[in-house]
């Protein structure tokens, strides 16, 4: 069996048979398939709860989390040495647990030749699966997004090395990355080459309205108007009324939420983004999306345009030329602001009304 983790459906797992169809078609293609793939979405729409719960199905899948404690090469070959069960017969080891009680070892050039010989070891666990099974084993590289900007060196290699292992038909990578400004860095580097692999990009996108009234069954249909089809933002919503909560506050925690979002996101008086953030908020108002051109017009910069994505007000698709808000909350939150005016961070007593 594989290395991903169990997911207590009962408490996360919401299911989606067409989307998990096609997460399955990923994590276990036709042999002889020679592309490495990508799934993207929104944070929060059940990307990661999917996979587990489709990879842990599944034999041949190695599955390794890229969170922003494990970026460098030392750390993520660690996690990576931790999902094929390798223990290196080096002194790397003692280093760890030198790391552990606060004692540098002074080895940090040896981190890239510690990568190296986990890459290595499992090149060498892929083909013994591949001729045991037929088939090639599949390395899911979940929030692979997290090397965009702290490790980019790193993210290059796993990027040549998917392509390398796509062309020799030893395994299939599948990278697993929210969206934004990094989904476009992301997708610029895995297809820079004419030669590129890339293959299937699947996006988990929220569901439309059939799957989220189905979703609720007995819940209260107009939590759909507040939250739209966000997964996350449905659970959120639906356990609150579980727990004794009235809907009325449910929708204040979750408008309560979008509100410190905003802040934390520069769009706070004399905020980083609060000019450019009002204009892009006030264009999509009127006509439901702005172009990529657009936002990045108004940004200023590429580079301010980015840092903008990532704040969670503002969103992208892939392969899209558009961008819009990121939650129905966030799309109520400004719309119940002064549209034409200026958006008021201070306070929002008319959102709540």
């Amino acid at each position: 069996m594989g290395a991903v983790p169990y997911v207590e459906r009962k408490a996360t797992l919401v299911e989606r048979p067409g989307a998990m169809r096609a997460i399955e078609s990923i994590l276990k293609p036709q042999g002889g398939y020679a592309r490495y793939n990508m799934i993207v979405g929104n944070h929060r729409t059940g990307k990661t709860t999917l996979v587990h719960h489709v990879g842990h199905q599944l034999d041949g899948i190695l599955y390794v989390n890229i969170s922003p404690n494990n970026v460098t090469d030392k750390t993520f070959v660690e996690e990576f040495a931790k999902a094929f069960h390798w223990t290196p017969t080096t002194h790397f080891w003692c280093d760890m647990l030198l790391s552990y009680w606060g004692i540098s070892a002074g080895e940090a050039a040896d981190d890239r030749a510690i990568l190296v010989k986990g890459f290595k070891e499992f090149h060498n666990q892929a083909k013994v699966f591949k001729k045991n099974k037929g088939r090639s084993p599949v390395l899911v590289l979940d929030n692979i997004n997290h090397l965009a900007q702290v490790n980019p060196k790193l993210l290059n290699i796993l990027q040549d090395m998917a392509k390398g292992a796509a062309d020799d038909r030893l395994f299939i990578t599948v990278s697993v990355t929210s969206e934004g400004g990094t989904l476009i860095q992301m997708l610029g580097k895995f297809c820079r080459s004419v030669s590129s692999r890339l293959g299937k990009v699947m996006e988990i996108g929220d569901m439309n309205h059939d799957e989220a009234i189905d979703f609720l069954c007995n819940k209260r249909a107009d939590i759909y108007s507040l939250v739209g089809g966000h997964v996350g933002l449905l659970v959120s919503a639906v356990n609150e009324p579980d727990s004794g909560q009235a809907f009325d506050g449910v929708r204040e925690l979750l408008l309560g939420d979008v509100e410190l979002v905003l802040q934390e996101g520069g769009m706070e008086l004399r905020g980083q983004f609060r000019e450019a953030g009002i204009q892009i908020a006030n264009h999509i108002l009127q006509h439901d999306r702005i172009s990529h051109r657009d936002f990045y017009q108004i940004s200023g910069s590429k580079s301010w345009g980015d840092q903008l994505l990532s704040k969670n007000i503002f969103t992208t698709a892939p392969r899209s030329q558009w961008v819009f808000f990121d939650t129905k909350p966030m799309e109520i939150t400004v719309h119940a602001l002064n549209p034409g005016d200026q958006i008021m961070i201070n306070t929002f007593p008319e959102i709540r009304k």
